[in-house]
């Protein structure tokens, strides 16, 4: 089998001054942040929803909701979501596997209805991360080493998320297509900051999801709009992007965000398998 290596250096530079702008504000949406993953490895979908409103674009303030419905639909069930106030979303199991029906998502908030369908996306494993030993244009990032095998029967997009294990950790994220390694195993390089991503935790997690061509474009806008290192990329943006969520009732006034169902698999990496002379 033909192996591809690709090396892929990003930079990421910034400059900022603090002013004091006067903004109106009026068009107001609802966010929803949806997601259903399951483990390759495990018979189980997890389902988290994130709503929130939009604000203005200098407030930082994240306006969360909490006292929506919110199901998920699938072959005749609905499921319900509850909120958890821990962490701030929507969450339920999920013990139906189908790869051939769609997930329904039903959210109902201030006597509107909001639906999206999607079905479940399957994704290779994850076959190693190790730590590479080519130098960043950056002083404090070091580089990851990623290898798997996309098979030519599953999809042509992921999402790859990359970040401090644990919950409530920001990420960055990396959306690719299998144009020229279908069929292939492919080894890529991904450089992450070592100070940001070993602040609290020795273990560094990289996820890979499936997405549909639709989400792939979707994700390519709003990562060239707010950078690929936001956390959490549907928090504002400098132009409205339309998801795959639509307004039953008021299709105008559509949500913003979009709904993901897919497979994942994931690989933990600690400081302490990096080779001496990495880290400084």
């Amino acid at each position: 089998m033909k192996k591809i290596i690709l090396m892929i250096f990003l930079m990421f530079q910034s400059c900022e001054k603090v002013i004091d702008i006067e903004t109106s504000f009026s068009d107001e949406r609802l966010v929803i942040d949806a997601e259903l993953k399951k483990n390759i490895d495990k018979n189980i979908i997890e389902a988290r929803v994130i709503l929130s409103k939009t604000v203005p674009y200098f407030n930082e303030e994240i306006d969360l909701i909490d006292d929506a419905l919110v199901q998920i639909n699938i072959q005749g069930k609905s499921i319900k979501l509850d909120f958890d106030k821990k962490k701030n979303y929507f969450f339920s199991e999920i013990n139906v596997i189908d790869y051939d029906n769609d997930y329904i998502l039903y959210v109902k908030h201030n006597e509107q209805i909001y639906l999206s369908t999607q079905k479940l996306l399957k994704v290779p494993k994850i076959e190693s991360v190790a730590f590479g030993k080519r130098k960043s244009l950056i002083k404090d990032e070091v580089e990851l080493l990623i290898t798997f095998t996309d098979p030519q029967s599953i999809g042509d997009y992921y999402l790859w998320k990359f970040g401090p294990k644990g919950e409530g950790n920001k990420y960055d994220y990396l959306v690719a297509r299998d144009t020229y390694i279908n069929g292939n195993n492919f080894t890529f390089s991904f450089f992450i900051d070592q100070y940001e991503y070993f602040k609290n935790d020795d273990l560094v997690s990289t996820e890979l999801f499936g997405i549909t061509k639709d989400c792939y474009n979707y994700l390519n806008i709003l990562t060239s709009q707010a950078g690929a290192q936001s956390g959490r990329p549907f928090s504002s943006a400098n132009a409205v992007v339309k998801g795959n969520i639509y307004n039953n009732i008021n299709p105008e006034k559509f949500p913003l965000g979009y709904f993901r169902v897919s497979e994942f698999d994931y690989f933990s990496i600690s400081k302490k398998d990096a080779p001496d002379g990495i880290f400084n």
